[in-house]
Formats: C-alpha cells, structure tokens, sequence
C-alpha cells in the first residue's frame, strides 16, 4: 500500500469514526441569530440563581391554540448563577430529529444545546440531561413553561 494510500485509508477511518460518533449523540440545535427578537415570557427566581424562559412572539401565538409547537421553533433558557448569566439552553425542534434518538430517549422531534454568553456552544453540555427530565412532559409537547407561554400577556 502506497504512503498516499495509507492516509486515504486512515482519512476514510477518522471521517467514519467521527460520523459514527455524531450519530450516536445528535444535536442539531443552534442559537437563534434573530434572539433580539425573543421575547421573556417567563422568570423562575431561586435565590441567587434564576432562568429566563425567552421565545418569538409568534411562537408564544402558537401555542395558545394548544397544538404542539411546529418544526424550526427554537426556545431559549438564559441560566443566572450568583446573580450572573452564565448560559443559554437551546431547545430547538426539527422534521423527524426523534428518529436520531434512541426511542427510550425521545423528546419528539426536539434538541437541546448548551451555549455560553457569547453564543458559542459549550462542548461540556450534556444533552441527555434535558431529555431526561423533559420526557415526562410529553403532554405539553415536551415544555416545562408551556403555560407560562399560554397565559403570557405582552
């Protein structure tokens, strides 16, 4: 096998690799470029700590009519810590990203990512948290303030 061959070889190997490992923990949700636009809808205070729950307008719309909330919506979770912002959770819904989850995992079609202040991903997030504990809400289209979205008053 020739030295050109070789790094084909090894290439085709890391590209496969790599692939794999993307498959195996998806994550397809991105910050939203338009978030000047969000809206905060909700607050949760917990002494030093707080979360902001943030959507479109449009989305807050949307989910007065009680279905669940359709494809290319994004929700952001701003997290205070000691009074601080120290991240953005991303909880963003795509056509059939479900099927890219191991069915005991499943959120819908929803994925969620962790971002610093800056909006660049945090490659510690663990995303298998949110699904974990968002599972239980499949009643409310997988949303912890969905009714703090529905009764949301500008």
């Amino acid at each position: 096998m020739t030295s050109k061959s070789r790094i084909s070889a090894m290439t085709v190997a890391c590209m496969l690799s790599l692939a794999a490992t993307t498959h195996a923990e998806p994550n397809r949700a991105s910050f939203p470029n338009d978030f000047d636009k969000f809206v905060l809808y909700a607050t949760y205070d917990r002494g030093s700590s707080r979360e902001e729950a943030f959507a479109l307008p449009e989305t807050i719309e949307l989910s007065k009519s009680g279905q669940p909330l359709p494809v290319g919506t994004r929700l952001v979770l701003g997290i205070w810590s000691n009074y601080k912002l120290t991240d953005y959770f991303v909880m963003e819904k795509g056509i059939d990203w479900g099927l890219e989850v191991a069915e005991e995992k499943r959120t819908g079609d929803w994925h969620f990512q962790q971002f610093d202040t800056a909006f660049q991903i945090r490659r510690t997030a663990i995303a298998n948290r949110c699904e974990s504990c968002h599972q239980g809400q499949a009643s409310s289209d997988f949303m912890f303030t969905r009714d703090r979205m529905e009764t949301y008053l500008p």
